[in-house]
Parts: C-alpha cells; sequence; structure tokens
C-alpha cells in the first residue's frame, strides 16, 4: 500500500513539473531550432590576460631592489603563472569558446568581420571579453580527524589558481545591454588516509599531492571557454523564453541546453550561470 501510494505520488509531482515547464519547453525548443539562422554574436577578444600573484605576504618589501615593481618580483615568484604564455592561454580559451558558440549553433563573427555582422538581419549581440584576469595563491587545506580517541592535525599550502572575468553583453540594434561576471578555480589535489599505528597507538596519515601542472592551466582554459559559452546558450535561450511568454506570467523553470546530447534539461532555479553585476 505504502509502495503504490508512493508511485501515485511520484507520477502526480512528474505531471505537476511537466505541466507547469510544458510552454517554457514550447520556447526553449522554438529557441533551438530557430538560432542556426537568427543569432549572431560578435565576439570581442579581450585586450590582455593580466596575471598576478596573490601571495604578497611571501615578499619583504625591505630586500626590492631600486627600480624593480613589487608586481613583477611577486610575479616572478609564482610556482605556474610564471610558466604561462598569455598568448597560449587566451587561444584555448577563446577558440574553444567561439567553437562551443558554433557548435551550439549560432552565427559567430569576430571584429575583422564587423561589416558582414552589421549586414546581418536576425537579432544580434555584441560579447565582450571586457577583462580578464589569472591569479595563484596558497589555498590552506586542513585534515582534522578523531581516529581510536587519538586527535590528528595537519596543514597543507595547495595552490589555486583562479580565472576572474568581467564580460559587456549587448544588443547590437538596442541600448539593451548587460555586464557579467564569472570565476573559476582549479588547485592541487590531496588524498590520503589514516591509519593506527600499532607500537604506539598514534594516527598515521599517509597522502598523496597531485600538483597542478602548466598543461593543466592551459586546459582549464579550455574547459572554460566552452562552459561560458554554455552560460551565454542558456542565458539568450531563457531571455527568449521569458520575453515570448505571455505578459500575464512568469516563467517558472531555468532550461539548460546540453549541445553534445541536444537535450534540454530544466530545473526550478539556476543551477549554473553568469553573475549579473546590476551597477
Amino acid at each position: 500500500m505504502v509502495v503504490k501510494f508512493r508511485l501515485v505520488f511520484l507520477f502526480l509531482l512528474s505531471v505537476i513539473f511537466f505541466s507547469a515547464c510544458s510552454l517554457e519547453r514550447k520556447y526553449a525548443m522554438k529557441f533551438i531550432r530557430q538560432k542556426d539562422s537568427s543569432t549572431a554574436v560578435l565576439v570581442v577578444q579581450p585586450f590582455s590576460l593580466d596575471m598576478y600573484n596573490n601571495n604578497k605576504y611571501n615578499l619583504d618589501s625591505i630586500n626590492i631592489p631600486k627600480g624593480y615593481s613589487l608586481d613583477s618580483l611577486l610575479f616572478q615568484q609564482t610556482h605556474l603563472l610564471k610558466h604561462i604564455s598569455d598568448s597560449i592561454f587566451l587561444e584555448n580559451y577563446l577558440n574553444s569558446f567561439i567553437n562551443s558558440l558554433r557548435k551550439n549553433g549560432f552565427q559567430v563573427f569576430l571584429p575583422d568581420e564587423l561589416e558582414a555582422f552589421k549586414d546581418v538581419l536576425s537579432p544580434a549581440y555584441i560579447f565582450k571579453f571586457a577583462q580578464v584576469e589569472l591569479s595563484e595563491e596558497i589555498d590552506p587545506y586542513v585534515i582534522s580527524e578523531e581516529f581510536s580517541g587519538n586527535n590528528l592535525y595537519k596543514s597543507f599550502d595547495l595552490n589555486l589558481v583562479t580565472l576572474s572575468n568581467w564580460f559587456e553583453f549587448e544588443a547590437r540594434d538596442t541600448a539593451w545591454r548587460k555586464i557579467f561576471f564569472a570565476e573559476d578555480a582549479i588547485s592541487d589535489e590531496i588524498s590520503g588516509d589514516v591509519f593506527l599505528d600499532k607500537r604506539n597507538s598514534t594516527p598515521v596519515l599517509y597522502y598523496n599531492i597531485d600538483s597542478l601542472s602548466v598543461k593543466e592551466v592551459y586546459q582549464m582554459a579550455t574547459d572554460v571557454g566552452e562552459k561560458y559559452a554554455s552560460y551565454l546558450t542558456d542565458f539568450l535561450m531563457n531571455s527568449y523564453i521569458k520575453k515570448h511568454f505571455p505578459s500575464d506570467l512568469k516563467p517558472k523553470v531555468f532550461f539548460h541546453y546540453d549541445a553534445e546530447l541536444k537535450m534540454l534539461f530544466s530545473s526550478f532555479k539556476q543551477e549554473d550561470g553568469f553573475q549579473e553585476i546590476e551597477k
């Protein structure tokens, strides 16, 4: 009886959810079908990649040689960033972003194709990488456990690399404009187990640290480019749904489009996406 009631409940819940998002899904599908020929995006590359060492406490300012800048000396103390080519990082980042947008069905233009972009008759947008920053810092990681009545405490300094982005997004033919922020990070990975040393009944930690490599930082650029192309696709799709929704109603679900699977996924709240800056 309990099992039957649960099945009925789940069926009713799925019906309610499907009914709630059926209209939204209709417009989402319409957006996906139309965007191949109707949506153009002009992508404006960043002027530069700014790289920083956020571990300022590592440097004794008293010993700074005359004529040297503090930022330059701090940058030389980084473990990874001093080995990163800004041109390679940005190339991976932008190529991934542009290729993913095209895979998602958009017409993509670059600044040297401005005249062709102006001639597009369908809705057109400008997406500008206003500022891109790559920073490195120490990320403290603490293991604190009680094992057979004994306390184990150990602190590790893991390397953390963070990519921070500010984007300007606007419609070509109107005064409509948005400012977005997005941030992603990768760090050293630690794994281990605690064992009891039977000789003195004390816990012993056996661990391994998988340190970040330059290759992983470049891979981060590729991964983030694909991720942010997905963010932009979802933003435009859900904006399209909102624009075409009946004026007396509001969309109740947020849609995400997976270009690889060619499937729509819905949820009652936005799980991932750009952070909009109001001011």
